[in-house]
């Protein structure tokens, strides 16, 4: 066995063997320990010991001692030698060698010592040490040193006691020995050293405190160099004096600066201006403070500045044990940090600098050095400890380091690599982090990582070809794995391949998948489907979000909508569930309005009563501005306007800016004919809701139905004329407009516009084949059934056609038609009942109409509510049905349209009604020229006025000027009289055809009676041409019907022209009579045949005649500018008697023949002839008719007549009105060969009427 190293140590030193094998135990424990100097200082002593004793004996041997001395020192040595041997035979000796002690110190004591030696004297004084005499051995050293002639040799003499002492482990003598020879000696440094040998042999006896008291009392002494302060230093450490040992640490590294700042200090305060970073640290001496030290940080500018402390390791690291030991960490932090920057290679001083950094708070620091430990030792401990640290100072930097390190001893750890890309991301350094997984990501969860990143990262090429290279396995296609890469597929445009990954994951939804992320899969499977107009695999995977028990309230929505485009019924029902399970009255009403599309009214019926049974259910209802809309539409439906309009009025109240429910509230009062509510909710509301255009035409479509269309033109429809004219519904309805507007032919002429471009768009325009009937129902079919028309566009399509079409393709194409818009029922539509109605009203089918309303409304009290007033008033009106109009007159009054209202009241026999109807709308409609004739008509009808009529004529042979003035008085609504009086001047015009023309005057009466069905006239004159003559006639017209009117009427001695000898002295009886049938409105024919006989104005009779003419009347334009088109024909027989047979007073007619002219055969009547034309005239009423406005009118004709060939007729003028109530007409007229004149003619004809 070994001997312990520490308690072989403590017996040598406690041992007084002076021996050979002592002193190599000695050597041998210093080859161990060369550092320990206890080892050595004991060494040195036992060397010394022996060498003393081996001079004492040379000495002894050399010199010839007195017999005396020399008896006493032999007999001493003796005992010692005996001593010693019996010393060393052990434990069993030990009483024997202290009653021998006691021997050997008496023959020490009786050596005479004058004459010995100085060796001899301390030899002599350390065996009295040995033998515990110390009081005897230090009486020998003093006795020797007194002999000393020197302070240095008597500090020699103390020295070499001192060193026996300490040989003999006598320590406490061996330090009180050092000090005597550090005060003997008058050299400082000598006493210094020996101050310190005491010390130091205080310490080694354990005696630290002791010694560390001395070291204070010697503190002059001892000074404060580095040296000095380092033994301090460990004198302090070895005491336990930490606070003393960091004293004299602080002062050991300020002393050690400063040394080196004195060197400099010039240098150092010349450069003091600039500093630039270096990026090192260094301690600075404080000399203006306490003492102490403190670590600056330094500056390395083009100029030197004084430098920080030269690492010295081993100053640095006392410093270091010293504050660590002292728990000042700060300080220790200091001086690690400082060394470190100044030797940052030295890894041991890293080292220390991270471990006080970590333990002084500073984790960072420590981070620091044990990432560069890390580096450069690939120290295991070191990257443990920045795995350790890293994370909780997120020091992505050093954590990334630390990963990387990891990684390369486990490659493919996905918790590594995870941690690697968060890392890299937090530091906004993904690019790293990608280059990482694209050289070292080979397993499925590396690519994952790659492809989250990468997309992160903005870079989502990268990440797609990772999503690619995984899915390219089908074993990854799960709905973890497809879903983000099925949406970045979507947003680099490969919505082809994301959706199949999708579609593909189906087959691998984990049963364990969760409910949650399952839901999130078949939503994203169904949003990805629909984006890819995928609707069945859309519709398949939102079903299956509704099996889920986590089904969102959009889940239903999406399956309805999807439902809403193939199954609206299916829709309905999935809304209807949708509303029990979620309670939001959204769903409800979102099913109501499929419902209601879908024409299943009795559903929404029962779902409204169930719903509203429940009280709390129906006050949350009730809340809601759409339910409260859904439901008006189906108590519209039901027939309950009432209930309807009360609801949509509360809707209103609650979302009083809802553009549905403002549009809603006015269909509904335009469909139930209410204009007592309409119009003032007009007045009210519509400054506020003509700010909305979607409100537009509704509004206008209010207008309308108030008989204001020129407002609804003018502010709701011109406006969105141009963009809206590719839509084909709005400019039907604009036609509409147009027509009510009194512009039929502008509205005819859009509609036939709007024909054409629908014929084009269907591509099927061939309707005239009219070889078999199949033949027509299969283009008919093709034309009906476009897939892009809807079924309102189709309705307003056939009205259309209808207007194109005559004849049997007519009849064919209304009945397909009809066929066509059947409900599930078999019953029509309203928009072809409606359709039937306008046909056979356009056809003037009255009676017809009359019965087929009746047969589709009158037996059913549903229908009854909906039936149209329009087709009701206007058969009322056509059939002059008194009754049935003043009955529709009295229930709907306002309702009725306009015309209708004013012509109503008018057949009742209410003139004032029809004044005021007529004159209520004035101010809304300025241009309306049919309104104004309307209400001129009410108003003049029974108004007097008076006349003035002037005519200038340049006929072939005379000249004619006449006035005429006229007063009417109204007797009562049906009677007028008329009074007349006349006077026309006839000259001759020079071109020899007549002499002698006569001049004319006239009186006239006129009495007429008018009613809804027929007029009659009176007329009883008197008038002075050639001779006096009384004119009478009296003329009937009757309407039997709507189309067909005769008329009839019979007069005696009536003025004539057929030539002009007859023109200024003849007359006739007439009899003569008429029809005229109207084709359809715009198209009329009459026939007339009149029986003449023929007088001259003295009585005689001068021939017969019969006259026929036949007449087609197109009014092309029925609004101002009017126009129409006129052909005609008339054949004229006559019986003539020769002129030449007259005599007496008769032959007075005569006169007008030009000097040696004879009177011929054609001289009173022309001969048989055929005069026909055809005729084009625009705004010709005006001429007679009232006209507010400046109205331009004019007729232009082309004739035929049999006997003088070709001819013209060529009219125009102004008609005006100046003072309001008067009407003002200049017209001009030229004409050749016309049917009772020759040659060229020309007119001027100037007009007044003043109504009073």
């Amino acid at each position: 066995m070994l001997f312990p190293k520490q308690a072989l140590e403590r017996r040598l030193a406690d041992t007084a063997d002076d021996s050979e094998l002592s002193l190599n135990y000695l050597n041998n424990l210093l080859k161990s320990d060369p550092g320990n100097e206890r080892l050595q200082a004991l060494l040195k002593a036992k060397q010394q010991r022996l060498d003393a004793i081996k001079q004492a004996a040379e000495e002894a041997r050399k010199q010839a001692l007195p017999s005396a001395a020399a008896q006493a020192w032999d007999r001493w040595q003796t005992l010692y030698q005996r001593y010693l041997e019996t010393k060393q035979q052990g434990h069993g000796s030990a009483g024997q060698a202290k009653q021998l002690a006691s021997t050997v110190m008496q023959a020490l004591k009786a050596v005479p010592r004058g004459d010995l030696s100085q060796e001899q004297s301390l030899y002599l004084a350390s065996s009295a040490l040995v033998l515990n005499d110390e009081s005897q051995a230090l009486k020998i050293y003093e006795e020797l040193a007194s002999k000393q002639k020197s302070p240095e040799r008597k500090a020699q003499v103390y020295e070499a006691a001192a060193r026996q002492a300490l040989g003999l482990s006598m320590y406490e003598q061996s330090a009180r020995l050092w000090r005597e020879a550090s005060a003997a000696t008058q050299d400082v440094q000598q006493s210094r050293d020996y101050m310190w040998q005491a010390l130091q042999v205080l310490q080694a006896s354990n005696r630290a405190q002791e010694a560390l008291a001395l070291a204070r009392e010697q503190q002059e002494l001892l000074g404060s160099d580095p040296e000095t302060l380092r033994r301090l230093i460990g004198l302090a450490r070895a005491a336990g004096a930490s606070a003393e040992a960091e004293r004299y640490a602080k002062q050991l590294l300020k002393l050690s600066l400063l040394q080196q700042w004195q060197g400099m200090q010039a240098t150092a305060v010349a450069d003091m201006s600039g500093e630039a970073d270096d990026g090192a640290w260094a301690l600075r001496p404080v000399l203006w403070k306490a003492p102490g030290w403190t670590l600056q940080h330094t500056a390395a500018p083009a100029k030197s500045q004084a430098p920080g402390l030269p690492f010295d390791d081993k100053t640095y690291e006392l410093g270091y044990q010293v504050f660590l030991e002292n728990r000042n960490l700060e300080d220790a932090w200091r001086v690690a940090a400082a060394a470190v920057n100044q030797a940052p290679g030295n890894m041991v001083w890293r080292e220390r600098l991270a471990q006080v950094a970590e333990w002084s708070g500073r984790q960072q620091v420590a981070l620091d050095n044990w990432l560069a430990i890390a580096q450069a030792t690939h120290s295991e401990a070191a990257w443990q400890s920045v795995m350790r640290l890293a994370p909780g100072l997120f020091d992505d930097r050093a954590l990334v380091a630390g990963i990387k390190h990891e990684l390369g001893r486990r490659p493919g750890d996905a918790a590594l690599q995870l941690a690697l890309i968060q890392a890299y991301e937090r530091q906004a350094e993904p690019q790293p982090a990608i280059d990482y997984l694209l050289a070292h990501g080979n397993t499925p969860q590396a690519q994952i990582l790659l492809a989250q990143l990468a997309e992160r990262a903005g870079q989502p090429v990268v990440a797609l070809n990772a999503w690619k290279r995984l899915l390219s396995d089908p074993a990854q296609r799960v709905p973890a794995n497809v879903m983000p890469a099925a949406v970045l597929a979507f947003l680099q445009g490969e919505r082809a391949l994301g959706l199949s990954w999708l579609d593909d994951a189906q087959a691998r939804v984990p049963v364990g998948m969760g409910a949650e992320a399952e839901t999130e899969y078949w939503r994203l499977l169904g949003d990805m489907a629909q984006k890819q107009n995928q609707e069945a695999l859309s519709l398949k995977a939102f079903r299956r979000l509704l099996e889920m028990p986590d089904a969102t309230a959009r889940d239903f929505d999406e399956v309805i909508n999807l439902l809403m485009r193939t199954n609206r019924s299916e829709a309905a029902q999935v809304s209807l569930r949708a509303w029990e399970q979620f309670h939001d009255p959204r769903h409800l009403t979102q099913a109501f309005y499929m419902l209601e599309d879908q024409g299943d009214w009795d559903s929404v019926g029962r779902q409204l009563d169930l719903v509203m049974a429940d009280p709390k259910v129906a006050s949350i209802l009730l809340a809601q501005p759409a339910f409260l809309h859904a439901a008006a539409l189906y108590y519209q439906h039901a027939g309950q306007g009432t209930k309807a309009l009360e609801l949509l009025q509360k809707g209103l109240a609650l979302d009083g800016s809802s553009t549905l429910m403002r549009q809603s509230l006015l269909w509904l009062l335009i469909d139930t004919q209410n204009a007592a509510l309409l119009a003032p909710l007009l007045a009210q509301a519509e400054p506020t809701w003509a700010q909305d255009p979607e409100m537009h035409d509704a509004l206008a479509a209010a207008y309308m139905a108030l008989s204001r269309p020129a407002v609804a033109l003018q502010r709701y429809l011109r406006p969105h004329l141009q963009e809206n004219g590719d839509d084909f519904l709005w400019m039907m309805s604009y036609a509409d407009a147009l027509e009510q507007n009194q512009q039929a032919d502008l509205a005819w002429r859009l509609r036939r516009e709007l024909w054409t471009k629908q014929a084009l768009r269907t591509r099927d325009a061939g309707l005239a084949d009219t070889t078999t009937g199949k033949a027509k129902g299969s283009k008919l079919r093709r034309w009906l059934n476009p897939k892009d028309l809807s079924k309102v566009q189709s309705q307003a399509r056939n009205r259309l056609m209808l207007s194109q079409a005559h004849g049997d393709d007519e009849l064919v194409l209304l009945r397909e038609l009809m066929r066509m818009d059947r409900n599930a029922g078999r019953d029509l539509s309203p928009a072809a009942v409606e359709l039937a109605i306008a046909w056979l009203q356009d056809k003037g089918e009255y009676s017809t109409e009359r019965g087929y309303l009746w047969q589709q409304y009158a037996l059913s009290r549903s229908k009854r509510a909906n039936r149209p007033l329009w087709a009701e008033i206007t058969v009322a009106l056509a059939e002059k049905d008194h009754a049935q109009v003043g009955q529709l007159l009295e229930q709907y009054d306002a309702s009725l349209s306009r015309y209708d209202r004013i012509n109503a009241a008018a057949l009742t026999g209410d003139g004032r009604l029809a004044q005021s109807a007529a004159f209520e709308t004035q101010h809304d409609q300025p241009d309306d020229d049919s309104l104004h004739l309307a209400l001129t008509e009410q108003l003049l009808a029974f108004s007097d006025h008076a006349g003035l009529q002037l005519h200038s004529r340049r006929l072939d042979g005379i000249d004619e000027s006449a006035q005429r003035l006229s007063w009417h008085l109204a007797l009562s609504p049906r009677w007028a009289l008329d009074i007349d009086a006349d006077h026309t001047r006839r000259t001759v015009n020079g071109r020899g055809f007549v002499q002698a023309p006569s001049s004319e005057h006239g009186l006239g009466l006129r009495l007429t009676r008018k009613t809804q069905e027929s007029s009659s006239e009176f007329m009883l004159g008197q008038r002075q041409g050639l001779a006096s003559y009384t004119p009478m006639q009296i003329s009937h017209t009757q309407s039997l019907d709507n189309r067909l009117s005769l008329q009839a009427s019979l007069g005696r001695d009536l003025p004539t022209q057929e030539t002009l000898p007859m023109r200024m002295g003849g007359m006739k009886d007439r009899a003569a009579v008429g029809a005229t049938y109207r084709l359809s409105r715009l198209d009329q024919l009459s026939l007339e045949y009149a029986h003449e006989r023929f007088h001259v104005q003295t009585g005689a009779r001068v021939g017969l005649g019969n006259q026929t003419t036949l007449q087609y009347t197109h009014s092309y334009r029925s609004e101002a500018p009017m126009i129409q088109f006129d052909a005609f024909t008339s054949w004229h027989r006559y019986s003539r008697n020769n002129p030449g047979d007259l005599n007496g007073r008769d032959a007075a007619v005569l006169r007008y023949l030009p000097p040696g002219s004879d009177a011929g055969i054609d001289y009173l009547l022309p001969g048989n002839f055929r005069f026909s034309g055809v005729r084009i005239s625009a705004n010709m009423p005006y001429a007679q008719e009232y006209s507010r406005a400046l109205r331009p009118f004019a007729s232009l004709a082309l004739t035929h007549h049999s006997i003088n060939g070709a001819g013209y007729d060529l009219s125009f003028g102004l008609a005006t009105s100046v003072l309001g109530a008067d009407h003002l007409m200049l017209g001009l007229n030229f004409s050749k060969s016309g049917v009772n004149t020759t040659g060229t003619t020309r007119e001027l004809q100037l007009t007044y009427r003043l109504h009073y």
